[in-house]
């Protein structure tokens, strides 16, 4: 039972309801065993046995049904109207635990639109009955000291129980709830960084990147990357084709950087990798994405697809906009020297 007053799979609700029925049925039990022992079968005695009978009905309904709504408003508007106010009659101030638990109860199942004013109006109560008793003191009878003890003893353990399993619910509740949030928020800063066409990093995240790689003085290289005559593989083969290229191509050359840099989608058709080491190392990355993507348009439409690029190596103390102003000057020297080739000094 205990586990699953914890377990996060079980709606909330219902996992509070758990304490709610089971601190009823309890308390009532020790009212009815209680007050039955020493007194026999009182007036009391038997309105602990009734509220036994209610409460476990209604419980009992709630577990085995999922249906909770109506058998919270049941326990509660029997143990705020009825129950309490009655015992604390019979006892007096040792019981005093039963109506903060009773208010306590308005405030956790209560519905939300109506929770102020029902606590607002348990509170005039209680205050009303708790006036009255001291106004008519002297014409309610008066128990013995066990029984004042015992009644005082047991409202107070099953008050603590009960607000202890249902602030640790609302705690555990909250961590979840907030480790829920944490974990979409990591997503969608994640996502801010992705291109949605293809997956890969955009250039927004690229800035952010670059800088880590300066600010950790990493040796790096930018390769600029133009898909060549894009838009004649758009007219010749559609555009549902073209998006199929671009996705192609990502994977290509994100698979190409082997967890040693990005992939960036630097705007339609141009990407960019940022790979760790130097020149020679980012041109054979180059020339065996430059296979892949042959490969892949020889199967597709039995010619070979091309690609230019530019590759600029950071030296120290180069801004940003300088790495990517040259790597883009070199991109276009190789456009106009023929396409289909990589330039990189």
């Amino acid at each position: 039972m205990f586990k699953k007053l914890f377990d996060l799979s079980i709606d909330f609700k219902k996992r509070m309801f758990f304490v709610l029925a089971a601190a009823g049925v309890v308390s009532n039990f020790l009212g009815f065993a209680v007050n039955f022992a020493v007194y026999g079968m009182n007036a009391v005695t038997a309105a602990c046995g009734l509220c036994v009978l209610i409460i476990g009905a209604a419980g009992y309904f709630g577990i085995r049904s999922d249906k909770v709504t109506l058998p919270i408003r049941i326990i509660i508007g029997l143990i705020v109207i009825f129950e309490f106010p009655m015992v604390y009659i019979a006892y007096g101030s040792s019981t005093f635990p039963y109506m903060i638990l009773g208010l306590f109860s308005i405030l956790v199942f209560g519905d939300e639109k109506h929770r102020g004013v029902l606590f607002l109006a348990a509170m005039i109560y209680d205050g009303i009955i708790i006036a009255g008793r001291f106004a008519l003191g002297d014409r309610i009878p008066v128990f013995d000291e066990s029984a004042y003890f015992g009644s005082g003893f047991s409202s107070f353990l099953i008050t603590a129980a009960a607000m202890y399993f249902c602030l640790s619910i609302l705690i555990r509740q909250y961590e979840l709830q907030n480790r829920e949030l944490e974990r979409l928020a990591d997503n969608l800063r994640e996502a801010n960084k992705l291109d949605p066409q293809t997956g890969i990093y955009n250039r927004s995240y690229l800035t952010e990147y670059l800088n880590r790689l300066i600010r950790g003085e990493k040796k790096f290289c930018v390769s600029l990357i133009d898909l060549d005559d894009f838009k004649s593989i758009n007219e010749r083969f559609g555009l549902p084709f073209g998006d199929m290229v671009i996705a192609e191509f990502a994977g290509i050359i994100n698979n190409a950087t082997g967890g040693t840099g990005i992939a960036v989608r630097y705007g339609g058709q141009k990407f960019m990798i940022v790979s760790l080491g130097e020149v020679l190392k980012a041109e054979d990355m180059l020339e065996n994405v430059s296979k892949e993507y042959a490969a892949f348009s020889m199967n597709e439409k039995q010619e070979e697809f091309t690609f230019s690029g530019g590759i600029e190596e950071y030296s120290h103390g180069m801004e940003i906009s300088r790495i990517l102003r040259n790597a883009e000057e070199k991109l276009a020297r190789a456009k106009v020297k023929g396409k289909n080739r990589v330039v990189s000094k």
